[in-house]
């Protein structure tokens, strides 16, 4: 609609820019941390030109990445700002608004005919001809009569709102641009305008808008600048239910280390003082996520993480004292170790408050029906009716006393030296293990280079675990000592009495796997047929929601090595192998 000059709506337009601004901003922070943008930057850039050095064009560039993520299609046609705007929420009329001018933002080439006044610039579009006002106080008066493209979000004041970097066109551009526009036509296919522009300017350069101020450049630069902290809270805010984005609790898991804990407090007691609303909320709940992540990686034997918490305390103590953090950091830190601690306690799991899903309500109630036993006294009427209701809980949620009992068991790490830098033949018996004892296994580089295990899953098959990998252990030195007696060994000499022990090992170490994966099948194979129930994946399924708490990326490397073998020894170790046994109270 055609505006009068009439300003008394002006400042509430300026109130939309702002929330659009936010919401734009918001939307940034993702794409810099998955290295979308810089991606999209190389790609226009490679075998063309080098990065340039000048802070303010690489910033526009930026800026010019992040406009083309936001609003290139995907192949089902939806661009990402649809998909943010599909879930985004308004809570006020100003929020509300800034929504919709983002839904029907546009891609057009302008021609700037200059300032109206110290809030508004004319310009004209290039395919329509039609008027435009753009809400800006940043545009010198020196840039009328310079070609440019921008993306505008209509405002129902008939004003419009830039979102994208500003940059001026020279000829050449111009012209390229022109490709793109039907006579009398809106400017068509404009992502792909956008697209081709962009891409010419990262190449070739481009002419810089007289600005007062560039605010699209301090914004890049920012951006670019950003602590984990800084950033994951941008994102937790952009969210409606944060808390429940799988990803960006992986995301937040995954960054957890003692430098991210203590960013995040600091930031916390600075957003108490007039940081946007729920920001000092987010680094709370992010400072949280860590703190539990530190503490699960600690009991899990994670190298490293048993001190990070006392580390941690003890660096915010010492910025506070030195003025370089609010006193609201120690005071956060403080509440969440407390919180932790209570967690932890013995009990607590049981009988914590937090929300639950309807089964693990019923999970809970049947374990402390379950305690009412005459012996905890009990009337034997009231223990038979515990009982009772016992069995009408399971029937109903179709469980048995086992899933109940490993619903409930607690997840921990046991790490076991090994002393050596280099992999052994006994090594191949570790896998094996773990799957026995129905656990999870990873390897790590301890700070002198020797390696350890760590074996994570339920409390008694991690004992398990520690006990047969031990008992493994004791049976490769006396197995070995007893090879180096016998008749092949003592039969050969130099490297090749060498090459026979080495045989016999990996011969052994297959043996003894072999037999651990066969009683393995045949006890679950038993478990299986007489309740109908596989016992062993939900106990994998309850410990792998555990590791992913731990937040850490495992990769899976495949031994390649070849190595020489001497026949007789190697069946000689696998034969012995083949007669190890468990212990009973493992095996059953």
């Amino acid at each position: 609609m055609p505006l009068d000059g009439a300003r008394d709506d002006v400042e509430a337009d300026f109130d939309i820019l702002e929330a659009l601004g936010a919401r734009i901003d918001a939307l940034a922070q993702g794409l810099v941390a998955g290295g979308q943008i810089m991606k999209t930057v190389f790609r226009w850039l490679a075998g063309h030109a080098e990065v340039p050095e000048d802070e303010s064009v690489r910033s526009c560039l930026m800026a010019m990445a992040h406009d083309l993520e936001l609003f290139t299609p995907s192949m089902s046609g939806s661009t990402m700002m649809d998909r943010y705007l599909r879930s985004a929420k308004a809570t006020t009329d100003v929020d509300r608004a800034a929504l919709r001018a983002l839904a029907t933002a546009q891609f057009h080439l302008v021609e700037i005919i200059g300032r109206q006044d110290e809030d508004l610039v004319s310009v004209k579009d290039v395919a329509t001809g039609a008027r435009l006002i753009i809400l800006n106080s940043k545009i010198a008066a020196e840039a009328a009569g310079f070609f440019t493209a921008m993306r505008l979000c209509p405002l129902e004041s008939g004003r419009h709102v830039l979102i994208s970097p500003l940059f001026l066109m020279d000829e050449a551009l111009l012209a390229n641009a022109r490709a793109f526009i039907k006579p009398g036509r809106p400017l068509g296919n404009g992502y792909r305008c956008a697209a081709a522009l962009y891409r010419e300017m990262a190449r070739h350069g481009f002419l810089t808008m007289p600005l007062e101020n560039d605010a699209f450049a301090a914004i890049a630069e920012r951006l670019s600048n950003l602590r984990e902290a800084e950033r994951l809270a941008l994102e937790w805010i952009a969210l409606e239910d944060a808390a429940d984005d799988v990803e960006l609790i992986a995301e937040i898991r995954q960054a957890a280390s003692l430098a991210n804990l203590v960013d995040a407090c600091g930031c916390f007691g600075q957003a108490e003082f007039g940081a946007p609303e729920g920001l000092a909320d987010a680094y709370a709940r992010i400072a949280a996520i860590w703190m539990e992540t530190i503490a699960r990686r600690a009991q899990a034997g994670v190298a490293g993480h048993s001190e990070v918490l006392d580390q941690a305390g003890a660096e915010i103590a010492a910025y506070i004292e030195h003025g370089q953090m609010q006193p609201g950091a120690g005071a956060l830190f403080k509440r969440l170790r407390a919180r932790l601690a209570f967690a932890d306690a013995p009990g607590v799991k049981e009988s914590g408050t937090a929300d639950k899903s309807e089964l693990d309500r019923a999970i809970q109630r049947i374990i402390g029906l379950r305690g009412k036993t005459v012996a905890q006294g009990c009337s034997e009427e009231e223990a038979m009716a515990a009982a009772a209701k016992v069995a009408e809980l399971l029937a109903r949620y179709d469980l048995s006393l086992d899933e109940v009992s490993v619903r409930r068991s607690e997840a921990i790490g046991v790490t076991m030296e090994t002393g050596r830098s280099r992999r052994a033949s006994i090594d191949d018996c570790v896998p094996p293990i773990a799957a026995f004892c129905d656990c999870r296994v990873w390897v790590q580089q301890g700070q002198d280079g020797s390696r350890h295990y760590i074996y994570f899953g339920l409390k008694v098959d991690v004992e398990a675990a520690r006990f047969l990998h031990e008992l493994i252990e004791a049976t490769f030195e006396a197995e070995s000592e007893r090879f180096r007696h016998g008749e092949i060994y003592l039969g050969l000499y130099g490297g090749q009495r060498r090459t026979a022990l080495n045989s016999f090992q990996v011969g052994l170490a297959s043996g003894i796997s072999g037999k651990l994966q066969a009683i393995r099948e045949a006890r679950q194979a038993k478990a299986v047929k007489s309740s109908g129930r596989d016992l062993v994946m939900l106990k994998h399924s309850v410990v792998d929601e555990e590791i992913d708490k731990l937040g850490l990326n495992f990769t899976t490397k495949t031994s390649r090595s070849r190595r020489a073998v001497h026949p007789p020894s190697y069946q000689v170790g696998e034969a012995a192998g083949r007669q190890f046994e468990p212990h009973p109270l493992i095996e059953a």
